[in-house]
């Protein structure tokens, strides 16, 4: 069960979230002038979607309450480009380890009692969606579209240059104790039936591609190698892609606190903020979790709710480690990342609704996962330690359409595979913007069947 899937050197030791610069002014606007199109978020979902639509000659404004692109969800994730296996979390296996890990804080997947009665409704459709044929439905859908966003993102990076630590080469998932075996072959059965290109590797052939595994050889069962995925820094791809949207003419404003939203005869006008509002022709909310807040209040229900992901930033050469590839354990349920000269440990799932504290023990926990695979490992005194919340739906698959207010869109409810789905995610906007492509068709829809 993949549950991991999700900083920078100067942040200080633990962040649950970037901060707000202090030196940095509140704006104010009153503004009447029309804008085409405000897109409220500039994570990685919303500049890319600004990209989109700026390339197709939109004029489009991103409003962000941070101080720069892709401070929250798309900060310090675990930089997997997992297009070949981009899997719902509402998996057969679930609902019985929740149950058995609930309230535990060294487990991998953490409820915690209080966040139950919070989660309601999202819960108990969570959980109908864990169905095997439910799961396997989903999980093709996903797998497909993350390959055409994978695609799309290789057709960007040929005519833009950008600088996100790109890694190419596929990662390995490796596979331990009693059972693995049998569970190695089910999950790379599951991946080749929607097209990925997946090599069985026994603990020979693991340590060969990956020499950083020699020291837990004798504990490796298996291992499958993905070879088509990428991997990199999501916060700087998003900073890279928000940089050329802006010479596309994407105008993004910071510090921009937004309120609520404009409706007038069912028909958006525009968006409220702290200190001002603006106009617009066209809204696309691209807000993560927050975003079903924001649209409630106009009859637009989403169920999206917030899951805690935690992750390590570590210095490559102070360490000692340095894997050439991402290295997923699902025995300890973390993945390790290469990025350029550092290491991104991802890892550890806390369902606690809105609560954004970033726990000790947590992160004690995701330090002890990666002694356990990395025994070699010179353990700093001090990490780099980050949190944030996920935007989670009850059936693992995003929320792309139009709503019933005219002119109001959503992009929203990725999960843990926000910069994988992001291109496709996208291009889908921009289709329903531009015409080409027909309101609720598909699996993304926004009133489709979730049980």
């Amino acid at each position: 069960m993949r549950l991991f899937l999700t900083a920078r050197r100067s942040l200080p030791t633990l962040w649950c979230l970037a901060p707000r610069s202090r030196s940095s002014p509140t704006p104010t606007w009153n503004s009447k002038a029309m804008t085409a199109t405000i897109i409220i978020g500039a994570g990685v979902i919303g500049a890319t979607t600004a990209y989109f639509l700026a390339r197709e000659g939109l004029s489009v404004t991103v409003l962000d309450s941070q101080p720069e692109p892709g401070m929250e969800t798309s900060f310090a994730n675990g930089g997997l480009l997992a297009a070949n296996s981009a899997l719902p979390w509402s998996s057969p296996g679930t609902p019985l380890q929740m149950l058995k890990w609930l309230g535990r804080e060294d487990a991998p997947l953490l409820l915690r009692p209080s966040a139950i009665p919070a989660l309601g409704s999202w819960g108990l459709k969570f959980l109908a969606n864990c169905r095997d044929s439910k799961y396997r439905d989903t999980a093709n859908t996903l797998t497909r579209f993350a390959q055409h966003s994978l695609g799309l993102m290789n057709t960007l990076l040929e005519r833009e240059s950008l600088k996100f630590d790109l890694g190419r080469g596929g990662f390995l998932e490796i596979f331990k104790g009693p059972g693995a075996r049998a569970s190695a072959e089910a999950f790379a059965t599951l991946l080749e039936r929607m097209g990925a290109r997946v090599s069985r590797l026994d603990r020979l052939g693991c340590v060969t591609l990956e020499p950083s595994l020699r020291p837990i050889e004798s504990s490796i069962e298996i291992g499958l190698w993905l070879e088509n995925d990428c991997w990199g820094d999501a916060h700087k791809f998003t900073r890279e892609i928000a940089r050329v949207a802006a010479g596309e003419g994407v105008r993004f404003e910071y510090g921009a606190e937004v309120k609520g939203l404009e409706v007038r005869n069912a028909k958006i006008t525009g968006v409220k903020l702290a200190n001002g509002r603006l106009e617009a022709e066209r809204v696309i909310v691209c807000g993560g979790a927050a975003s079903a807040k924001l649209l409630a209040p106009w009859g637009v229900k989403i169920p999206v709710a917030p899951v805690k992901g935690y992750s390590l930033t570590l210095d490559r050469d102070e360490v000692g480690i340095a894997p050439t590839r991402p290295i997923v354990d699902d025995h300890e349920h973390i993945c390790v990342t290469p990025l350029g000269d550092r290491l991104r440990v991802a890892g550890t799932v806390e369902f606690a609704g809105n609560d954004r504290t970033l726990r000790e023990s947590r992160v004690a926990n995701l330090k002890q996962a990666l002694r356990n695979l990395y025994p070699q490992i010179r353990m700093p005194p001090e990490v780099n330690a980050w949190c944030g919340m996920r935007p989670m739906t009850v059936d693992g698959l995003p929320y792309i359409d139009a709503t019933p207010v005219e002119n109001l869109l959503v992009n929203t409810g990725h999960g843990a595979l926000g910069w994988t789905l992001a291109c496709a995610s996208a291009e889908r906007i921009t289709q329903l913007v531009t015409g080409s492509y027909a309101p609720n068709v598909g699996a993304f829809k926004l009133y489709r069947r979730v049980i």
